[in-house]
């Protein structure tokens, strides 16, 4: 039994371009287009009774129609076409007309002297000159640092030693003790930040870990992460064919020791399929769960959003509690998916 709608019902969308999708339109009329090669067989493609979208070349129904309508619209083969009619023969050609054969010719030049023999000529060494710029540092009497840039030639003879060396001094750049001080200083203080910068980012992947962890004790497979510059964006599918959508902020602070004095957003959506209620737009208030409806889809999708304390979850050391990221979104993911049951 077939799983597709019937083939003349205006039931079916595609998207386009980004932000441009269009229908309904009969599986008929899209399946004719790929057919003709008007319409690519990867463009994304949606109807009632599809968990999400996918392609006409991808699903197995209608790569079937697709494939049995090109057959039937295809030529024959070349090795069918009816073979072409034979061309006439050629007249034959005349018969030349017989001549008496020449007289051979006379001797009136001398033969000619044989060539010299070749004179091989005196071995020539084969010398491969080889440029390079080398960099030197010397130290002057008076403690300053020189740079030397110089223009190295070497010239190699064919059995790989050197003939000659020629060095050519082509500019002095002068560092003095202040300057050089005034760098390691400055490589000094941004170790220092770098070192932050690297405590934050380990504090930052460290929660969104834990937050993978908590949404898969929860029959939640990770499907893609997005890591944007203030926020990640995580998708994860589950067995019925619901998904679960989770965006949280990234951990920024100034110091190590400020991270459990800051907060960060938190958005849990549920998106699922069999919900047969009505859009709600929620009471406004903080922690309120909405629920809005696809027009395209059909699909329904409720959402929450609300804001982590990091003190709750990270230590003086910046170790994630687990346990209290498991408690805090499990109880979000159940009050959010259980306002589409």
């Amino acid at each position: 039994m077939s799983s597709l709608p019937p083939l003349e019902d205006s039931v079916a969308y595609v998207v386009v371009g980004p932000n441009d999708q269009r229908g309904p339109y009969t599986l008929d009329l899209l399946v004719s287009e790929v057919a003709a090669g008007r319409l690519a067989d990867t463009t994304p493609v949606w109807w009632p009774g599809l968990a999400d979208w996918t392609t006409l070349g991808v699903h197995p129904e209608t790569a079937v129609l697709i494939e049995t309508r090109r057959n039937v619209a295809a030529p024959a083969p070349e090795w069918a076409q009816p073979a072409p009619a034979p061309a006439p023969a050629p007249a034959p050609a005349p018969a030349p007309a017989a001549y008496a054969a020449p007289a051979p010719a006379a001797e009136t030049f001398a033969a000619p002297a044989p060539a010299p023999a070749p004179v091989e000529p005196d071995p020539v060494e084969v010398v491969e000159i080889v440029e390079t710029v080398a960099v030197a540092e010397l130290v002057a009497d008076d403690g300053t640092v020189v740079t030397e840039i110089v223009d190295v030639t070497d010239f190699l003879a064919e059995d790989g030693s050197v003939v000659a060396e020629i060095l050519d001094v082509t500019e002095i750049v002068e560092i003095d003790p202040q300057t050089l001080a005034d760098y390691e200083a400055l490589v000094a203080r941004s170790s220092q930040r770098a070192n932050l910068h690297e405590q934050m980012e380990l504090a930052d992947e460290s929660l969104v870990l834990a937050v993978i962890t908590a949404a898969g004790e929860f029959g939640f497979g990770l499907d893609d992460r997005t890591d944007l510059e203030r926020s990640h964006e995580l998708r994860f599918g589950e067995a019925s064919g619901d998904l679960l959508e989770i965006e949280l902020g990234r951990v920024a602070a100034q110091r190590p020791e400020d991270v459990r004095f800051a907060h960060v957003p938190l958005t849990v959506s549920y998106r699922s399929g069999s919900y047969q209620g009505e859009a709600d737009p929620g009471d406004g208030s903080h922690g309120a769960v909405t629920i809005s409806a696809d027009e395209w889809t059909g699909q329904s999708a409720s959402a929450a959003s609300l804001f982590l304390d990091l003190h709750t979850y990270f230590d003086e050391d910046l170790s994630v509690d687990f346990a209290a990221v498991q408690r805090d979104l499990g109880a979000t993911i159940a009050v959010v998916r259980g306002t589409l049951s």
